[in-house]
């Protein structure tokens, strides 16, 4: 059996490692966390395995994909995530401040990208961490499953808008060949 080397630490065949992204965040096991966009394919069930002293709120617009998400959670044993349903435009009734919260995938799906980052900046207690995954804009035509390249928002825009919501910068890294990662900590 031969085996090939993955060209990134952080992608297998493009597919985004869960245990690579909670390496880079300041997670810690008894903490509160929210998933902005949570399913079932995504980063909500390994982090809530991680976080296995505190608890992980799982948001989502959509109630068939928080079913299909807390499903998956019961199968596997979790019991420190619950699901809350928000209004595509709106997550101020989320619940209370967070420790950390990750949007994975989500700025394109809004026509308000800047309004639903700040909103779930929100979601943090001073002092909290973020973690934002999603697409590069790119001129190349790649072969990916992303979005259109017209509602991808870029990294230098991202880096603006948490220039203008007071957070920090702890690392920003690019994932394969079409995405992006960066990761903020809330001023206290």
């Amino acid at each position: 059996m031969t085996t090939t080397q993955s060209t990134n630490w952080h992608t297998f065949h493009d597919r985004i490692d869960p245990h690579a992204l909670i390496s880079i965040i300041p997670i810690h096991r008894s903490q509160k966390i929210s998933v902005v966009g949570a399913h079932s394919g995504g980063l909500a069930i390994p982090i809530a395995k991680y976080v296995y002293d505190g608890a992980l709120v799982a948001l989502n617009s959509d109630s068939r994909i928080l079913d299909e998400l807390m499903s998956e959670a019961s199968r596997v044993h979790l019991t420190n995530i619950s699901g809350t349903q928000f209004d595509k435009s709106d997550l101020s009734g989320s619940g209370s401040a967070s420790d950390g919260v990750v949007m994975s995938e989500v700025l394109h799906t809004t026509t308000s990208p800047m309004a639903l980052f700040t909103q779930s900046v929100n979601l943090l207690q001073p002092g909290g961490w973020m973690l934002v995954v999603d697409w590069l804009p790119t001129e190349e035509e790649l072969d990916d499953d992303g979005p259109a390249r017209s509602r991808r928002v870029a990294p230098d825009k991202l880096m603006r808008w948490a220039a203008e919501c007071d957070l920090i910068p702890i690392t920003k890294r690019v994932l394969g060949r079409s995405r992006y990662v960066h990761v903020y900590r809330k001023r206290s």
